[in-house]
């Protein structure tokens, strides 16, 4: 009796932490990210190479030729949503599902730090040391079963 309650404790449990794990984001090699950095768009370059391109979507134009907004899909369900229509500024969106706040933190440390920014004690905001200089300004929240990214950068 006292072997079968224990199995199915442990059945139990094994089940509950299936339904609530947490991905990670792969770690990605030096000599990516000093490659990555010098692109405009190192977090696509990213999430292409290391989890997997699913959807791509054009969502504005400028003209005919050129595209101002676009989202993408990724395998593990992150989305990347871009909007550089407004010319003075970029504005950005990553929703990462089932990803921890520690591994949204790292994400930015790997692609952003460039010794300008810094956090605020909660490691919610990255943005430039002097408030108001012009460069990116980061904010991280956390929801129920993702975790979201938001970011602008300006001239």
């Amino acid at each position: 009796m006292n072997k079968l309650l224990l199995i199915t404790i442990i059945l139990s449990f094994n089940c509950m932490t299936c339904f609530s794990q947490t991905n990670k984001l792969p770690i990605p090699t030096n000599s990516f990210i000093t490659k990555a950095i010098k692109s405009d768009d190192s977090e696509i370059l990213y999430f292409t190479k290391y989890i997997g391109k699913k959807s791509e979507r054009v969502l504005e134009r400028y003209d005919s030729k050129s595209i101002c907004a676009k989202e993408f899909e990724f395998k593990t369900g992150i989305k990347y949503k871009t909007n550089s229509c407004n010319e003075s500024s970029i504005e950005v969106e990553i929703i990462f599902p089932n990803y921890s706040k520690n591994d949204v933190i790292k994400f930015v440390e790997w692609f952003f730090n460039d010794g300008y920014n810094q956090w605020n004690k909660s490691k919610t905001i990255y943005q430039p040391k002097e408030e108001g200089d012009a460069g990116c300004y980061f904010e991280i929240k956390e929801l129920k079963g993702k975790v979201i990214l938001t970011y602008s950068c300006s001239c």
